[in-house]
């Protein structure tokens, strides 16, 4: 992910990138500047302007192209959201993971969508450098895109909002990520500015527009692609939960009054949507041509949920399960279900191996067997209660499952002084690979490094020179893998 910083107050340059991957130089992508930003004289103007994140994928280079002139303070900002462990388990189907502020002061009026937690996506609150802000009233909702990937798999949704909140924190100096939630393309609600998600928190991510409102944002480039409906539903679902208590007409307009943005005066009286696009308070394409055509099918489903009156019991998982313990042989692996209410909920447990059930274990602690070397073991836990819709989880251990080889040595010679050491790396019985990498033999003082092949190696010594006579010192050291542990064994050869 790539951003541009510039000193705040000059005109915006127009940027293009394009970077090199494997498959060597792609396209030039346009970069757009960014509109989403904190109102004039609020703690959070930094002084500096900037652009949206831009996805460019796995690249090892960058080449960029400024039009206009070049503005002071021209950076460039190099984010790298890292896939964490537990991505893989964050938000599965069927999850909704509320912060406990949330839940406490939810809205009534609309049912209550399932939200998935900071906690959960991997927020670091010593990032946030001020206490939330509050505001007394919601009057719209406004609708944004982040303008990166759309090819982004369920997994790569939390290191996402984790290098989105990077950049707004720690470059554009913002006190925490400015929108109040986002969405992604498979439907999921995501949390994003801190304060509750069930209390009205000032956001800072419309410029003018922000005292009396909520900020959505869909996750993606909504200018070359159409949402899909689970991502229309999820807008809709937070905007009727939010918005209902207060009345507002869904598919109306109401009239706000600017605090100053690019369209519209300080203090200028404007009838704008309850459900509006960025597009409609700032000069801007936000939220793409896509979705801002998509917005009155928000409207109509905004006006259905909020029709449907109370809202439906749910579970809701205020922290995800997990599985402690180290992935190694001899071990024991535990499942936590994490907490969620209500609180008489059944839980079972049934342990994977790479995704395929294990027969025969499904209670909440789990053995780790040979079988299960290179795997990577977890464990789908299921919340059930009558009447409730049942919840799913899948936490997994923290890597690929280890295990200590068995490391054989044989030392002979030939009575010509020529030594030959066999060197034998195992599995334990039933390890469904063996041991890979490098060993090092050494030979009285002589040490040399050989591959393994099928967990063997062949070692000579002495073929020119052939070796003295005498008793021999032989050390065989294996380094490991990312399977296999470290190994050594010694033992003497005589050469007679």
């Amino acid at each position: 992910m790539v951003a541009f910083l510039w000193d705040a107050g000059q005109t915006a340059p127009r940027l293009h990138i394009r970077s090199r991957t494997a498959a060597g130089w792609g396209s030039w992508l346009s970069v757009t500047t960014l509109h989403d930003v904190a109102d004039a004289g609020s703690v959070e103007k930094s002084g500096l302007a900037g652009t949206d994140v831009t996805w460019i994928g796995r690249a090892d280079g960058v080449q960029i192209r400024v039009q206009g002139r070049r503005p002071a303070g021209l950076t460039l900002v190099l984010l790298y959201p890292e896939r964490r462990p537990g991505d893989t388990s964050v938000g599965s189907s069927g999850t909704g993971l509320l912060e406990p502020r949330a839940r406490q002061s939810a809205a009534l009026g609309a049912a209550r969508p399932r939200l998935i937690g900071r906690r959960a996506w991997g927020a670091d609150e010593s990032l946030r450098d001020t206490d939330p802000a509050y505001i007394h009233t919601i009057k719209q909702v406004h609708v944004h895109h982040t303008v990166n990937s759309n090819s982004y798999a369920r997994e790569d949704v939390p290191a996402l909002l984790r290098g989105m909140y990077a950049y707004h924190t720690k470059s554009l100096g913002w006190s925490d990520i400015g929108y109040n939630f986002l969405v992604d393309r498979f439907g999921r609600c995501w949390v994003g500015r801190a304060g509750g998600a069930g209390r009205l928190v000032r956001g800072s991510h419309t410029l003018g527009f922000n005292a009396e409102s909520t900020g959505i944002s869909a996750i993606g480039n909504y200018d070359t692609q159409r949402p899909s409906s689970a991502m229309l539903g999820a807008i809709a679902a937070i905007a009727a939960w939010k918005v209902a208590p207060f009345e507002r007409d869904p598919v109306g307009s109401i009239r706000v009054e600017s605090e100053g943005s690019d369209k519209f005066a300080r203090g200028q009286d404007v009838a704008l949507p309850v459900i509006d696009g960025h597009r409609d308070t700032n000069d801007t394409a936000c939220p793409g041509r896509y979705l801002y055509e998509a917005l009155p099918e928000v409207r109509r489903r905004r006006q259905e949920l909020v029709a449907a009156g109370t809202p439906a019991p749910i579970i809701v998982v205020e922290e995800a399960a997990s599985v402690t313990g180290e992935p190694r042989v001899g071990n024991t692996l535990s499942a936590s279900p994490g907490r969620f209410t209500p609180s008489d909920v059944s839980v079972t447990y049934q342990w994977l191996r790479a995704g395929q059930p294990i027969v025969g274990a499904s209670v909440q602690s789990y053995p780790v067997t040979p079988q299960d070397v290179g795997a990577v073991l977890s464990c789908l836990v299921t919340l059930n209660r009558a009447g409730l819709s049942p919840v799913v989880q899948t936490p997994s251990a923290t890597g690929p499952t280890i295990a200590a080889p068995t490391l054989r040595v044989i030392a002979s010679n030939n009575q010509k002084g020529i030594a030959k050491i066999r060197v034998k790396l195992a599995g334990p019985p039933g390890a469904p690979v063996v041991p890979t990498g490098v060993v090092a033999v050494t030979l009285g003082k002589r040490t040399t490094k050989f591959a393994l092949l099928d967990g063997v190696v062949v070692a000579k010594f002495g073929g020119r020179r052939r070796l003295r006579a005498g008793t021999y010192a032989v050390g065989v050291v294996y380094a490991g893998d990312d399977i296999f542990t470290e190994a050594t064994r010694n033992t003497t050869l005589r050469i007679a």
